[in-house]
Order: C-alpha cells, then sequence, then structure tokens
C-alpha cells in the first residue's frame, strides 16, 4: 500500500488519447506526433502497422476512421489488414507511464477477434498478454456492449508500448495515461521500510487479537 500511494504522489494528472480533435476522412494518417503535447513530461508518441509474423514495419502509422467502430468515433487502426496496430508512449528521461485504460471496438459494428493484444516496456518484453490464453473478443455489435474497455492500471519506468491486431476492423480510443516520475531508490527503500512498518503492526495486532502465527 506505501508502495502505491508512492508512485501516486509521483504521478500528474491522467490525459487521454482521443483521436477526436482530428478531422481526417477514413483512411486519414494519424501525425505521426499526434498526442505528444498531452503532458508536458511525454517526450514522444510513437505510432506503426508491423507485420505479425517477422515483426517488419510496414508503415510509420495507424490510420483514422470516423465512425462505426460499435459506439466509438474517431478511432486509431493498423494501417493494413493482417498487419498489427502499435502505439507507444515514450516519457522523458527519469520518468515512467502508468497505462490507466484504453478502448476498443469492432467495424462495422460488429464484435471481432484480436489474436494479438499485448503490453511492453521499452526493451521490447512483453509485461502483460491479454491473448496468452487465446484470441480476445472486441465488443461491437448491438446486442449488449457496444465496445470494449481494458484496465491494466500498469506503470512501467521508461516507454510503453501497446499493440493489436491482426484485424484492421478493430479499433483503438481513449488511450489513458499518467507520466509519473520514477522514484530515486532511497525513496522505494523509504517506501519499502513503511510498508514493513505496517505489516509489523498489523502482525501484532493480530495476535493481540487470539491470532495464531
Amino acid at each position: 500500500m506505501a508502495l502505491a500511494l508512492g508512485c501516486a504522489a509521483c504521478a500528474r494528472a491522467a490525459v487521454v488519447i482521443d483521436f477526436d480533435s482530428l478531422k481526417l476522412p477514413d483512411y486519414g494518417v494519424i501525425p505521426s506526433d499526434y498526442g505528444v503535447t498531452s503532458d508536458p513530461s511525454l517526450a514522444d508518441v510513437r505510432y506503426r502497422t508491423f507485420n505479425a509474423s517477422n515483426g517488419k514495419t510496414l508503415t510509420n502509422y495507424l490510420e483514422f476512421w470516423n465512425s462505426d467502430y460499435g459506439d466509438l468515433s474517431k478511432i486509431a487502426f493498423p494501417s493494413s489488414n493482417g498487419g498489427v496496430g502499435e502505439i507507444t508512449l515514450v516519457p522523458a528521461a527519469g520518468y515512467g507511464v502508468r497505462l490507466l485504460s484504453f478502448d476498443m471496438a469492432g467495424w462495422p459494428s460488429a464484435d471481432r477477434s484480436s489474436s494479438i493484444m499485448r503490453i511492453l516496456d521499452g526493451g521490447g518484453a512483453v509485461v502483460f498478454d491479454y491473448a496468452a490464453n487465446g484470441p480476445v473478443t472486441i465488443q461491437g455489435d448491438v446486442n449488449g456492449l457496444r465496445h470494449s474497455t481494458f484496465t491494466p492500471n500498469l506503470f512501467l519506468p521508461g516507454s510503453v508500448t501497446f499493440q493489436w491486431g491482426v484485424d484492421w476492423d478493430i479499433g483503438l480510443d481513449n488511450f489513458r495515461f499518467e507520466v509519473a516520475a520514477i522514484p530515486e531508490p532511497s525513496t522505494w527503500l523509504l517506501l519499502a521500510g513503511g510498508a514493513g512498518v505496517v505489516l509489523w503492526r498489523a502482525r501484532r495486532r493480530f495476535r493481540g487479537t487470539g491470532g495464531a502465527d
């Protein structure tokens, strides 16, 4: 708990990349720097579409669509059907990113299946894989939810990358995150010590009420 509170104190207010300010036609190219001004400690936002089998970049961008991805409007999708969409948030030195939530939906107002859906750290390692046990159903039709919301609430020091595919009829919207300073090692030790005190006191109270070791 102390660690969680410590990280929360380092974070700025949550921001969202939602593509709503873009005035593009369907299949329009999302600008390469779109969203970089959403937080003063965000150094870069990167988009691309790549080949799932060999990782080769197909385009250094995602494309834009205005409507009918479920009930979402103005969304991002991979520029090539069968490709994997990718968005990377790069914070300034000494900062990390907490990916809070994002929305996805299928076109044209249809449920879709995402066989690739994962979060990577700055070194390219997969830290969370939604599709580890099989494709993920993405909502979109009129029978039930009109879009899917995912809430990883995951903090990574340095960059965070989200990838999804391999169907360009799956769109991404409302990419919500916080940029937070990475605590110094001494701060981590202080927070860890605080957590230890909390656990020690809880243990004493438990024993005082007759609890066994």
